[in-house]
């Protein structure tokens, strides 16, 4: 199993290509090599119009002017970008999909304002596809190497106070998310709610 550059984790030969399925989502892991082309996709087989969304974690500075004194909870902004068609939506995972794809602090995914189908990539690269029915994925998600099980053993399953994960935020040319993030607000993006994290 492949892993993004911005992830550790401690037992990743435990973590297999499988998918589980539930009643209007399904979750699974993937060899980092194939989330790529997996995504594009998937991006392929949308109905327009689309979105973009990106999740982040606060700055210092933001985390410090919200949190309530000696609270220690984290939080993450969640952000849109609405109404594009494929061809933007290909134009960011262009000029940004590698960093998105590697960087271990943010996540993020496409999705269909027409049928809501949604592919959401969360931190340690596991994986839901959200959508009205399940079943019309089967076969995309074999032609991945992704074989079906009743109980998903995630990244989060293999964690420990003595075996974390790690996530951390890479640049690549440069570049952090937060720039990334920086431009998609030119193109439209607006931050819509504060999460904990």
């Amino acid at each position: 199993m492949q892993l993004a550059a911005g992830i550790t984790l401690p037992f990743p030969e435990k973590i297999r290509e499988e998918f589980q399925v539930y009643e209007h989502c399904i979750r699974f892991h993937i060899s980092f090599e194939k989330i790529g082309a997996m995504l594009d996709e998937f991006l392929a087989q949308l109905q327009e119009p689309l979105f973009v969304v990106l999740q982040l974690p606060l700055s210092r500075q933001e985390e410090e002017a919200l949190r309530m004194e000696g609270a220690e909870t984290l939080h993450q902004k969640v952000c849109y970008l609405d109404g594009q068609t494929k061809g933007q939506v290909q134009e960011i995972l262009r000029q940004h999909g590698e960093l998105l794809l590697n960087d271990g602090i943010s996540q993020f995914g496409i999705a269909s304002h027409a049928t809501h189908d949604e592919m959401f990539i969360q931190k340690y690269k596991l994986i839901d596809i959200y959508c009205g029915n399940p079943q019309a994925y089967y076969e995309f998600l074999k032609k991945y190497g992704l074989v079906r099980t009743d109980k998903l053993l995630t990244a989060w399953d293999t964690f420990s106070r003595k075996t974390p994960g790690e996530a951390r935020s890479i640049q690549i040319n440069g570049i952090r998310v937060y720039e990334v993030y920086d431009e998609l607000v030119k193109q439209g993006m607006y931050e819509a709610k504060i999460i904990e994290d």
